[in-house]
């Protein structure tokens, strides 16, 4: 039997957001893990399916991390030298979530429909 390992959801994480270290986002990591064994409908996990859990995990993760970077501004300089606050891209969020949602629909058979589970199992 498989089981999810927060290691490997740490490294996709780091890989998915882009950044080197977790090291400040272990509370993102490990309630996105509790997420996922929480919605398991089954009782063993295949290594394959292990993996897809640890991904979605990992992307679920990371949709929170981009929230949280698109919540505060940072300062930021124009071409003519002005500095101004700006929050960032409200694309990230919109392309991490559907990166989640993807990884969330390769869970299907294996989580339960409900809650943030249910909107990746649309269409």
């Amino acid at each position: 039997m498989a089981s999810i390992d927060i290691d490997h959801v740490t490294e996709f994480f780091t890989r998915i957001c882009g950044i080197s270290s977790a090291a400040g986002y272990t509370d993102l990591i490990s309630r996105a893990v509790v997420r996922i064994i929480n919605s398991l409908t089954v009782t063993e996990l295949s290594p394959g399916q292990a993996v897809c859990c640890e991904y979605a995990a990992a992307c679920e993760a990371a949709y929170e991390y981009a929230l949280e970077e698109a919540s505060h501004e940072r300062p930021v300089m124009s071409e003519t030298g002005r500095v101004m606050k700006r929050s960032a891209e409200a694309v990230t969020v919109e392309m991490a979530d559907k990166l989640r949602k993807h990884a969330f629909g390769q869970l299907a058979g294996i989580i339960k429909a409900g809650g943030f589970v249910f909107e990746a199992m649309e269409g």
